[in-house]
């Protein structure tokens, strides 16, 4: 019999197909937040557990899964995870440290293009029609005067 786990927010199916390989997989099929007695439920006789930002994880909740051996965040941080409690049941509890630095640092750039290039201005003068095409200056758009990479 394989292990259950039990993904508590969407993931892509891949993930679910990749993983059903070696496990029962219970996932929620909606981009909703399951409530939290309905978590509880699904994972009373899980091995695993895969959770996001949104769910909460304390002691009581531990106790009410006494299978449960890891859980896996699909996070950063833990702020709702009571590690502690996890270390007492002997659940390992893991995150991902380095989860958001490569798309923070693309949203970082974008947005400096995006603020040198005048591109939010440009875009508004664009969908409100009243641009009236490309000119040799920078007047048309309201850029006098600016430095534009």
């Amino acid at each position: 019999m394989k292990p259950k786990v039990v993904i508590t927010h969407w993931v892509h199916p891949e993930i679910i197909t990749n993983l059903s390989e070696y496990c029962e997989v219970v996932a929620n099929p909606t981009r909703e937040t399951l409530p939290r007695e309905e978590i509880l439920q699904l994972a009373q006789d899980a091995e695993a557990l895969m959770v996001f930002m949104p769910d909460q994880i304390d002691e009581a909740f531990l106790k009410a899964c006494p299978k449960l051996k890891i859980i896996a965040g699909a996070l950063k941080g833990y702020d709702n995870f009571d590690v502690d409690a996890c270390t007492r049941q002997g659940v390992w509890f893991t995150i991902v440290p380095s989860l958001l630095a490569v798309p923070t640092a693309e949203l970082t750039i974008g947005l400096i293009i995006g603020l040198a290039r005048q591109m939010l201005p440009g875009d508004r003068l664009i969908r409100q029609g009243t641009f009236a095409g490309w000119r040799p200056h920078l007047y048309g758009m309201g850029l006098a005067n600016r430095i534009v990479l």
